[in-house]
């Protein structure tokens, strides 16, 4: 498995010549909440994906446009089965999948399982596996209750993808509150000890729109610091660059 973290939320996933994306985004600015890098990681004029999975439809993970352009003609897109309805009212062609149910396609085993959105959207997580490697992509999700369970169900994950800009967001159309919507640094550290993950690679972070859109303050400076407290491996990287896993782990 060869896995490419795109910008924001993105990954380029591939093992035995086959292409997976999950929330690949390159217009982020031209969403609806505008919520995003303004200078994204361009992919799409050399990826053609066999698989696109999306965690949830907030614009900053969902790129109907991207979509369009990248799956190739016999590819799949999945969802969970609970957005399935509003993507095909939206033109395209999904295959929902039910809350830990497995499913094959090619090299790669695909599970969505339990995810929380920060203001009650409909949201999952993915398990992603190969012959060799296991990962799991977290969205933008909060903390929620079931890590312990998806840690128990898959015992170890060679990687596992999460936010930690724990943001605050104050936006017309919701009623504001300062919890965070996303998981902040030491609660995506604790997910990660409780998957039982050989890395964390922090996701959806480094926009930032005060009084709007507030990140973390201290958000990096904190993760190190839970990190080492926790006894935790974390992997940064910038948009582009690859995940560096071992060529056989499992």
């Amino acid at each position: 498995m060869k896995i490419q973290r795109l910008s924001w939320a993105g990954l380029k996933i591939e093992s035995n010549g086959q292409v997976l994306l999950i929330d690949a985004v390159e217009n982020y600015q031209g969403g609806s909440a505008g919520i995003g890098p303004e200078d994204p990681y361009i992919f799409s004029d050399h990826t053609k994906a066999d698989v696109i999975l999306l965690t949830h439809l907030h614009s900053d993970h969902y790129d109907k446009d991207l979509i369009n352009a990248t799956l190739k003609p016999d590819g799949k897109l999945f969802s969970s089965d609970q957005i399935t309805a509003e993507l095909i009212n939206d033109g395209l062609n999904p295959t929902g999948l039910a809350l830990g149910a497995a499913h094959t396609i090619g090299n790669f085993t695909i599970t969505p399982v339990f995810g929380m959105d920060g203001i009650g959207d409909k949201q999952v997580s993915w398990v992603v596996e190969d012959a060799e490697h296991r990962i799991l992509h977290g969205g933008d999700t909060i903390w929620h209750n079931q890590f312990w369970h998806i840690g128990r169900t898959f015992e170890h994950f060679d990687a596992v993808f999460l936010p930690i800009n724990g943001v605050v967001l104050n936006i017309p159309r919701l009623e504001f509150s300062p919890v965070p919507i996303t998981l902040n640094p030491f609660q995506a550290v604790a997910a990660a000890k409780l998957l039982h993950a050989e890395t964390l690679v922090p996701i959806h972070y480094g926009f930032n729109k005060p009084g709007t859109y507030d990140q973390y303050p201290g958000m990096l400076e904190e993760l190190a610091r839970s990190a080492e407290q926790q006894g935790v491996e974390v992997t940064l990287l910038e948009p582009g660059e690859f995940v560096p896993l071992p060529e056989i782990n499992r």
